[in-house]
């Protein structure tokens, strides 16, 4: 029964209006958006925001892309830094992943935050005892907290599992422990489903980025089912995983595996019109990119960030589906005007 009401007021959404509170734009700023790999929609889609969103504040931004390749990642923050740029903005780099670099871009006076990311003094991304970020992105009062915020994206989509199998699905977690905004998504996942005292995860798989370039993912996906043939769903952590891996790997899925999508972008929505998999948890990772160029404006101009407003809203075949099929989900809130109304630039 709480599964079924948490998906039901999943339906609803959470995300909310952006904080109107007056936050002029700061002024001739140039900043670096390094970007774990534009070749993903997961990457892409904010990275994309994040250049509109300062493009619309005045601010020149240039996109560093690491191309699926850790390994770039220091370097690009280098890059950065020997560009002179007032602020970076890493998506899905974690702190202690460039911790040195960072610590030397802080040592030039440029500021940090992030997308998709999590500090230093995060228990499971460096452990350290403080932070390098200068702000980290609002998501209201009652999430203070960006460890249990991000478990609890992962909570809604098990509620949904829990209520769409009757609380006895056989689940298949598919993870990448590359990032650590997915460590705390399958927590959040795994301790509902564990919680349920009916459905369970059977099993957990992990894949990395590079399984994306190299196309194993796939096979690594054919013999967890092959391992696994009792499994009723399967979780993805992100919509290349799912539209990649997952959907081929089921081909025509004589067992009638379910599937729960990553982001929600518009490939995993094609692939609910389809049939191919049954739901997803849709963010707009366009909001966040303008979110964080809001939260590097209030650190220039030396305020606290305030609530973005962001939250995610479920999506499946008789739920928020975009009429568009090249569409992503976008919640109905004009967060782009709301932010420009906030900066004093139109």
């Amino acid at each position: 029964k709480a599964a079924i009401a948490a998906t039901t007021a999943g339906y609803t959404g959470t995300s909310t209006k952006v904080n109107g509170t007056s936050r002029p734009a700061a002024k001739n700023k140039t900043i670096a958006i390094i970007s774990a790999g534009q070749g993903a929609d997961s990457n892409a889609v904010p990275v994309m925001g994040a250049t509109e969103a300062a493009a619309a504040i005045g601010w020149k931004a240039t996109i560093y892309d690491a191309k699926l390749n850790p390994s770039n990642y220091a370097g690009l923050v280098d890059q950065a830094i020997a560009a002179h740029v007032n602020g970076i903005i890493l998506d899905a780099i974690d702190c202690q992943k460039v911790q040195g670099p960072l610590e030397q871009a802080k040592k030039a006076g440029i500021k940090i935050t992030a997308m998709y990311a999590f500090d230093c003094n995060d228990p499971n991304a460096g452990n350290e005892k403080t932070g390098l970020f200068d702000g980290i992105t609002n998501y209201g009062a009652k999430n203070s907290n960006l460890d249990t915020f991000t478990e609890s994206y992962g909570a809604d989509q098990a509620d949904y599992v829990i209520a769409k199998s009757d609380n006895q699905a056989k689940i298949i977690v598919v993870q990448d422990t590359e990032f650590t905004v997915l460590y705390y998504t399958a927590k959040g996942f795994d301790d509902t489903i564990a919680a349920s005292h009916g459905s369970q995860v059977i099993a957990t798989l992990d894949i990395t980025q590079e399984d994306l370039v190299d196309g194993n993912i796939v096979p690594k996906i054919k013999a967890e089912l092959l391992r696994y043939p009792q499994a009723t769903w399967i979780k993805s952590p992100y919509t290349y995983a799912t539209t990649l891996g997952i959907v081929p790997a089921l081909g025509t899925n004589p067992n009638h595996v379910s599937v729960m999508g990553g982001e929600g972008f518009h490939d995993e929505m094609d692939d609910i019109r389809q049939g191919k998999i049954g739901a997803t948890n849709a963010i707009s990772s366009d909001w966040t990119g303008w979110a964080a160029v809001d939260t590097l404006n209030s650190v220039f101009n030396h305020t606290k960030p305030v609530d973005s407003g962001i939250g995610w809203t479920l999506v499946d075949a008789t739920h928020n589906l975009p009429s568009d099929p090249n569409a992503n989900y976008e919640p109905p809130i004009n967060y782009q005007a709301q932010y420009k109304k906030a900066w004093g630039v139109g």
